[in-house]
Formats: structure tokens, sequence, C-alpha cells
């Protein structure tokens, strides 16, 4: 029988975040949120003004910063409150308010983009040579005049900003929907009992030796989001079309490019990315057929995809034994980044444990005045210590980057998983390295790692790529004024889990809903970053520890460098060129290496 999630005021305060570091009390957020209206005053005191001098339009830029620092403090309490249980009230209520404010704000701030760009380039180049204070601004500045053909007039931004809490809601509704109201209800145990499925739950089940469970689980989850099926189809049709609404308002020629414009991306790489995970289609139907084999099944099915090929003697490890298996693990990265991560994990900047009502899966977020955060589901396996050690590169990451001045803080989303990455491959190394080949168990147990790597780079490569493709598709079938109804978003998932998939995998019916679980399909085009990412970690990792030092002290300087330049650029100052097909066909030729190392010892065995 599987235990149940402990009630939050269970768990042991060292494993619960403490968002007091950010307001002492709810009390103090109350006070803070009254103090946004004289900023948003004092913010827009500036419309009109900002061409008089070069310190005028400082002064706006740092009310302006400091409106935003000031609002994001307020949201992530407010939001990472209301993640400890969703069905918390009065955390969304606290969520709710400081969203309207939010967008109130840049319905406020609206005049800024509209004004600066009407600014003569000779003049805002005058003033940013002119006025020191602006240096941190210049990126943004700069990038402004690439936006021009982009911005509204000022009316036309603030309407478009206040549309913003309609389109934000309508993930919000998903994320209701998903850690709230949709009920995944149980299954047999298979030894007389029932399991009672969670989102955690059934993250441990897809890895669970009993055939009959694995496919029970897969099932029931997979049922109930199909019985509320058609109405995520219309959530997720309208979710479209707000990314459309908000392309033709800014005269884009489609979604995917304004979802790419901010970070100055080429549609090409987006395409290319696809193109080049195609191409690499026969190593995962190879890496397929040998589980496949190994496994000694007539027909593989997709929930016979996450389980090990391998027994090895069951480890389930303390949260206290994942952080020192993570220290060794990241020791490469050199003692500015551990002496970085031993305040992550030590500091209470961790919310461990499944409780209910909590938000599903992982994340590492924060404030620019505090620090990272890290919210996790932990139960101990395997997986869980690759995703601490993963969030904890996204947490670095910010940490890091927080170093910088408030306007060059946020490193641009494109890069947003590299650091994360990292963390894993250099984690999964460290672990093959003490693997002793030399006998029978060091070498099941380096086959049994080479697995769960080859399964990561399934998940974050050849999957991520599939949810990308998919999207990609549902948008343009939308951008063609066709219809997105059930069947549709069914029939086009279920058509690329058959290509990507191969010959040699049984699809079963009840996962043509599987896109309907997926929360990043709310955030559009997010997720082949996932792909991207994975490939620049590759290199990355290849030069941290071919070359030790300088590749540390290149790839220290990358994650400090935050939105100081476009993100392409950034990497490239790293060592990678991303622009190309090259990472991404290297990142295939890794898989197809781990994939012949694995078959080698699986003979062996």
């Amino acid at each position: 029988m599987e235990k149940q999630p402990k009630s939050r005021t269970d768990i042991e305060a060292a494993y619960r975040w403490r968002l007091e570091d950010i307001f002492a009390s709810d009390a103090a957020w109350e006070e803070a949120l009254r103090q946004i209206q004289p900023l948003l005053d004092q913010v827009a005191g500036h419309k009109g003004r900002l061409a008089e001098s070069a310190g005028r339009l400082l002064a706006a830029m740092r009310d302006a910063s400091r409106l935003d620092m000031d609002l994001m403090e307020l949201f992530a309490y407010a939001r990472m409150r209301r993640d400890e249980d969703n069905g918390n009230s009065l955390y969304q209520d606290m969520t709710d308010r400081v969203t309207g404010l939010y967008y109130q704000s840049a319905a406020t701030t609206a005049f800024l983009s509209p004004e600066i760009a009407a600014i003569p380039e000779e003049t805002l180049r005058a003033f940013l040579d002119a006025e020191a204070g602006l240096e941190p601004y210049r990126h943004q500045l700069v990038n402004l005049l690439r936006t021009k053909p982009h911005i509204l007039p000022e009316e036309q931004e603030a309407l478009l900003s206040r549309f913003g809490p309609v389109a934000e809601g309508i993930g919000h509704t998903y994320t209701m929907l998903d850690n709230v109201d949709i009920k995944l209800g149980s299954i047999a145990d298979g030894q007389g009992g029932t399991i009672e499925l969670t989102p955690a739950v059934f993250g441990r089940l897809r890895e669970h030796r009993d055939r009959t469970v694995r496919a029970d689980a897969f099932a029931r989850v997979h049922q109930a989001f199909a019985d509320v099926g058609r109405t995520l189809a219309t959530l997720y049709a309208t979710r479209i079309k707000a990314d459309l609404l908000f392309a033709l308002a800014r005269r884009h020629e489609n979604s995917l490019s304004t979802a790419l414009f901010e970070d100055n991306l080429p549609v090409s790489l987006y395409s290319g990315l696809i193109d080049a995970v195609h191409n690499g289609q026969e190593t995962l139907n190879r890496y397929l057929a040998l589980r496949k084999r190994r496994l000694g099944y007539q027909d593989l099915h997709i929930y016979d995809t996450y389980l090990p090929l391998l027994d090895v003697p069951a480890k389930n490890y303390t949260f206290e034994e994942a952080c020192a298996i993570i220290r060794r693990g990241l020791a490469p990265l050199g003692p500015d980044y551990l002496e970085a991560l031993e305040h992550h994990l030590t500091g209470r900047w961790i919310d461990v444990c499944e409780t209910p009502g909590k938000t599903n899966g992982a994340y590492s977020w924060g404030t620019y005045k505090t620090h990272p955060y890290i919210l996790l589901n932990f139960s101990g396996s395997l997986s869980d210590l690759f995703t601490l050690a993963h969030e904890l590169g996204h947490s670095l990451h910010t940490w890091f980057s927080n170093k910088r001045p408030y306007p060059q803080s946020h490193y641009p989303i494109f890069l947003a998983e590299i650091a994360s990455t990292v963390n894993e491959i250099l984690m999964m190394r460290t672990l093959l390295k003490a693997c002793d080949t030399r006998t029978a168990e060091g070498r099941h147990e380096k086959a049994y790692l080479l697995n769960h790597f080859l399964e990561e780079f399934r998940l974050t490569v050849f999957r991520q790529t599939m949810f990308a493709e998919f999207e990609w598709q549902a948008h343009r079938r939308a951008e063609q004024g066709e219809a997105l109804t059930a069947e549709i978003l069914c029939g086009l998932y279920l058509d690329l889990l058959r290509q990507y998939f191969g010959p040699d995998l049984v699809i079963d019916d009840f996962m043509k809903w599987e896109w309907t679980r997926i929360p990043h399909f709310y955030n559009a085009y997010y997720v082949f970053q996932y792909a991207t990412g994975f490939s620049a970690a590759v290199a990355l990792t290849r030069q941290i520890l071919a070359e030790g030092e300088p590749a540390v002290t290149r790839y220290l300087a990358f994650l400090g460098s935050g939105s100081s330049d476009y993100p392409l650029r950034l990497l490239q100052s790293a060592g990678v060129d991303l622009s190309g097909p090259g990472p991404v066909r290297d990142a295939m030729l890794e898989f197809a290496d781990r994939l012949d190392e694995l078959s080698g010892l699986l003979e062996e065995a």
C-alpha cells in the first residue's frame, strides 16, 4: 500500500522553504502591496518627458525597474505560498490581487517603450554615452531599436497589457484543474490492495516491475484527463488563439516568430532542431529495439519505456544523502560554485516533500532582493536526485546572474535549461566514473546508469522536440483558420507518437490524451529549449571536464552574464555556437556512443 503524502504541518521545518526571507508575514506583504500605487504614480509622472535629457530617461528607467522588482517580490511570495497548497483560498486571493496589479502596472508603464522608441537613434546613443547610470540599461535600450516595428502606440500598448490577465488566466485555470480538480483515482497494487494515484506516485509507478501495475497506472491517469478532455481541448485552443492575437497585434508573421523574437532567435533554429532530431531517429529506434529485446516482450508499450533495463539493489536516498552526492558530483565547477551551492542546500531555500494540494513537479524561482528557492516533491529515487541537481542548476544560474544590476539580472529564457542540464550531466559522469568495471557488480551498475542517461536524453531531446512539433502544428492549424477540437488535437499527437517512437513501440489509444497533461503548452514554444539546452550542456560539460579551470571560468562568466546581450552571443562567449546544427548533431552522437557502451555491457552480462 502506497503511503499517502504527509500534511504540511507534519513536515520538519528543515524540509520546508522559509518564505519569510521575502516577507516576514502576510501582513508585511499587505503593507508592501500598499506601496505599489505611489510607485505607479511616480513612474506615470515621467510620461511625455523621456526625451528631455539623459537624466530624465535614467530616472524613469530606475523607477520602472524598482516597480517591477517590488511587484515580483509580491508575486513570488503569494504564488509560492499558493503552491504550498493550491486549495488555500487566502493565497489564491493574494495571487489574483497581485497579478491584477502587475497588469495594471504594465498598462501604466505602457508609454515607456513607444516613447523611448520615438527618441531619434542618434539622441538615444548620445544619452547612453553621456550618462554612466544608463549603462545597466544599454542592451535593453538598444534592443528597443530592433523592436520598433512591433511597438504599438501607447493606447494600444495599454489595451494589450490589460488583456494579459485574460491570457494568463487560461494557464491558471489549467493549473487548478491539474493540481486540484482532476482526481487520478486508484488502481490495484497486484497484492490485494490499492494504490491512490497522485502525480508523484504515478512518477514512481512508471518504473514498477509489475507490468500490469504500470499499464493500469498509465491507463488510469490518462483516462482521468480524457474524462475532461474536451474541456481541456477548448482551454488549450483558447490559449492558442490568445497567442495568435498577440502575434497579430504586434505585427509578427506568426506565433512562432513572436515567441522567438524576444531572444532574437531565427525560426530556422526551431525548424533545424526538429530536422536534426528527425535525422537521429534511427538511433532512437535502435535504443527502443534494444529495450524490447532486453525486456523480452513481444510488444513494447510506452509504459514499458520508463522501466530500467536492469535490476539494481533498491536505492532510496534521504535528502541529506542526495545533497552529499550532489556536492561530489558538482565539484568540477570549482570552489565559487560549491560555496554558492552550500547556501542553497542548507539555508531552507528548498521545499522538499510532497504534501496534499502542493503544486506538482519541481521548479526554481525566487526574488532579486532575497535568493532563489526550489520546490520539490522529493521521494528519494534516483530521478529525484537528478531533479534536485537540475533545479539547483537553475538556482545557481539565478544566483550568479543576480549579482548584476537588476535590469541585467534576468537571463534569457532560451538559456534557462542549460545550467540545469550541465548539473545533470556532471552528476551522471561522476556516478559512471565511480563504477568499478573490473567487477560484475560494477559493470551492472554502470549499465543501469547508462540506461538512466539514455532515458533522460530520450525524454529531454526526443520527447521535448516531439512536444515542440506538436504545438507548432497546432498553432499553424489555428493560423490557417482550422478548428482545434479534441479529436484533431488527439489525432495530431497520436501521429507524432507513431513517428517519433518508430515501429518497435505499440501506441495505446489512451496515449493520444497525453498532450492534456503537459502544462508547458500553456507557455507557447517553451519546450524546444529543453532540447537545445541539453545539446549546449553536452558541449559545455565536455569543455569543463577536458579543459578544467579555463572552461570553468568561461562557464561561471556565462552564468553571471544575465541579460547583458542576446542569448546566442552569450552562449558563444562560453564556447558553444547554437546558430548551426553542430551542437544538436554532436548530442546525437553522444546518445549513440552511450548506446553502444550500454549494448556492450549488456552483451557481457
